[in-house]
């Protein structure tokens, strides 16, 4: 199973370029977002994780990898539970990247980012991470990489623009009933607990996501 992981790994080198790069851009395309950073150091490290599981499925794929995968003496299980774990090193990777960025931005004077990434930042990545994952892998066992292009495009499309504009919509109308519920809820609830209940629920939708995955694969023929 480590092998796999280390697979997936190893046949990135030109997209972990591309995702550092990304990483770069979007850092100063949502720079106007505030809290500060929140672009660098939430969206980047996601759309990082995105960028690889989503590249590593589709070489696979190119490469008709899960049929040689499957004459070797590993379990279908492990496979998925490979790609799984996956995951979690590409959410490290992406963390890595922001650090760096995060740190050349601010000794080389640029004012794009005042701070240091945080732990309130990482506490937002890992469940959203865990949610993304969630309902990318259950698709792609199910169709492949290649006939769900439209769906990773849609689904890149969500997590780059649909938390950003939810938080510019919120600042723009902070007396809207929902904001304005949403907002209560926030202030009345301890950091703790927001990010223990979300990390929550994106282990408890990534362990579903999981079970199906495993189900949908074990039913597969190649």
């Amino acid at each position: 199973m480590v092998n796999l992981i280390i697979k997936d790994i190893l046949i990135q080198k030109k997209n972990l370029l591309f995702a550092f790069a990304y990483t770069i851009f979007l850092s100063v395309f949502f720079s106007y977002l505030k809290p500060s950073g929140i672009g660098l150091y939430v969206v980047g490290p996601i759309v990082t994780v995105f960028l690889l599981i989503s590249n590593a499925v589709t070489y696979d794929d190119k490469n008709k990898s899960e049929i040689v995968l499957n004459s070797l003496p590993l379990r279908r299980d492990e496979i998925v539970i490979s790609k799984y774990i996956s995951t979690f090193v590409f959410v490290i990777i992406g963390i890595i990247y922001s650090i760096l960025i995060g740190f050349i931005e601010k000794t080389t004077g640029l004012p794009l980012i005042n701070r240091p990434i945080s732990l309130q930042d990482i506490a937002l990545v890992l469940p959203s991470v865990c949610i993304v994952s969630s309902i990318f892998f259950p698709v792609y066992f199910k169709f492949g990489a290649i006939k769900m292009r439209v769906f990773n495009s849609l689904l890149l499309v969500v997590i780059v623009f649909l938390p950003p504009n939810i938080s510019f919509y919120a600042n723009k109308d902070p007396n809207n009933i929902l904001v304005q519920k949403f907002n209560y809820f926030i202030n009345n609830t301890s950091i703790f607990t927001l990010n223990s209940l979300a990390l929550i629920v994106g282990l408890i939708m990534f362990l579903v996501s999981l079970m199906i995955s495993i189900k949908i694969y074990n039913n597969k023929e190649f």
